[in-house]
């Protein structure tokens, strides 16, 4: 029986760590922004190399000269260095992946970019902007970004109590 519940803590585990690996994806949604302002959200529980994101966006524009779809600017950074695709006249000083082929019209829009981005040291973040800088209007995005090839990093303390139930098992045996 000593076997028994340490095996299933092993097999506990291996499974925990097994299904940690998948891609990343993040909801947003930035409200009514004007051009520069948007949302952030923290990815330092995430590591590994990003081999390209999905982003789906849903468009309002408050006012049919102001904004466009595809200036929305969405920034991938470790902490250091980073990623980016769209924006007008806006960007972060990353590795540029290049704009998004949307028009001004409200509605959804779907695009993926390749990336080959080194994500290791848990401090990165994610960015949803109205990257026209210039518009004194309000315009929205919502939808989705997902992040392709990236792991969750397990909390120390989920492996801890693992194998603090295969050692209470092994003892009541």
């Amino acid at each position: 029986m000593k076997r028994f519940a340490l095996t299933a803590a092993g097999f506990a585990s291996a499974a925990i760590a097994g299904a940690s690996v998948a891609d990343v994806t993040v909801n947003y949604d930035t409200g009514m922004v004007y051009g520069g302002d948007g949302v952030s959200f923290d990815l330092s529980g995430y590591t590994g190399t990003m081999t390209g994101m999905t982003v789906v966006a849903n468009f309002y524009n408050a006012a049919s000269s102001s904004s466009w779809a595809s200036d929305m600017l969405v920034a991938v950074s470790n902490g250091t260095s980073g990623v980016s695709a769209g924006g007008y006249n806006m960007g972060f000083g990353f590795t540029d992946l290049g704009g998004f082929s949307w028009s001004y019209e409200f509605g959804s829009y779907s695009s993926y970019k390749s990336a080959s981005f080194d994500m290791t040291g848990n401090s990165g973040s994610l960015y949803v902007v109205n990257g026209w800088t210039g518009t004194t209007n309000f315009a929205a995005w919502s939808g989705s970004v997902t992040l392709h090839g990236l792991t969750a990093v397990p909390a120390p303390g989920a492996l801890a109590l693992l194998g603090l139930a295969g050692l209470v098992g092994r003892r009541r045996r």
